[in-house]
């Protein structure tokens, strides 16, 4: 027979796994209760830690895309950032201690994959959302990179200055200059804004050093690769989350007939991959947003 204690014991054990069975479920399995629970943490100012397999980020639990992507399927987007460097590597693209630039970088998850690749020796990470830059910041330190990742916590552009930002409530990596990124959202803030060629000057970074650029910053992509100069003359690799609704028709086809006076090769990234194809192929993409390659 067992003890009194023993037997309290194996009650509590039976209680805890029978509410764990019936509230997990609940609370985490519905969306709608597990975004109460996460925006209560949020609105109290907590972070969640997550523990990734090679990889460790602080994220915001009220983060409906990318800190919810990495809480609950493990990661961000890290194929499309490997399956880059892979491509420029083998095709010769890729010079072995490259610097990574991160353009729209949120919380630095394409900063840290990228430097794990081994094939980028040094990242320059531009965000200019202050709670963004703050988490880029802490992941670059706790993932050990502090010393090989430089944080700029403003927007690119083709001018220096300032330029409203509009802050999309629920996606943080959705933040927006221009145009509110949310029917719902209210929050709006001014940020500094560079141009990358004086901010890679800064840092001591020359074009040759740059081995590719990764473009989200959420429609301006056009704006920006038009301001890069001397980067699309030397056809550095671009990586672009390549949005073709919200450029337009006008803005598509300019930036189609820029990057093809600059590339020949443009390929997708990721699942949605084809392999190789002319850079005149982006015309056909019609899938709302695509990470494609141009090299």
């Amino acid at each position: 027979m067992p003890t009194w204690r023993e037997a309290r014991g194996a009650i509590g054990r039976w209680r805890r796994t029978l509410r764990r069975r019936i509230l997990e479920p609940v609370l985490v399995g519905q969306r709608s209760f597990r975004e109460t629970v996460l925006n209560a943490l949020a609105a109290r100012g907590h972070l969640v830690f997550c523990r990734l397999d090679n990889a460790v980020f602080f994220v915001d639990p009220s983060d409906r895309a990318i800190g919810s992507s990495i809480m609950w399927q493990g990661g961000w987007q890290r194929d499309e950032i490997e399956g880059a460097a892979k491509i420029l590597a083998d095709a010769g693209r890729l010079k072995p201690g490259s610097v990574f630039v991160d353009a729209g970088a949120n919380i630095g998850t394409q900063t840290v994959y990228a430097l794990k690749s081994g094939h980028f020796s040094r990242a320059i990470a531009f965000e200019p959302e202050p709670r963004n830059a703050a988490l880029l910041e802490m992941n670059v330190q706790a993932n050990g990179y502090a010393d090989r990742a430089v944080v700029v916590k403003k927007a690119l552009g083709g001018a220096a200055g300032t330029a409203t930002l509009y802050l999309h409530p629920r996606n943080k990596g959705a933040h927006a200059l221009g145009t509110p990124p949310s029917v719902d959202g209210l929050e709006q803030i001014e940020v500094p804004v560079v141009r990358l060629e004086a901010a890679l000057a800064e840092a001591g970074i020359t074009p040759d050093m740059i081995g590719m650029i990764w473009i989200d910053v959420e429609g301006q992509e056009p704006e920006l690769i038009g301001s890069l100069g001397p980067l699309l003359e030397r056809a550095v690799p671009l990586a672009i989350e390549f949005a073709p609704e919200r450029y337009g028709p006008e803005k598509l086809r300019g930036l189609i007939e820029l990057l093809a006076r600059h590339y020949t090769v443009m390929q997708r990234l990721g699942a949605v991959s084809r392999g190789p194809e002319p850079v005149q192929a982006l015309a056909g993409i019609q899938e709302r947003l695509t990470d494609v390659l141009v090299y």
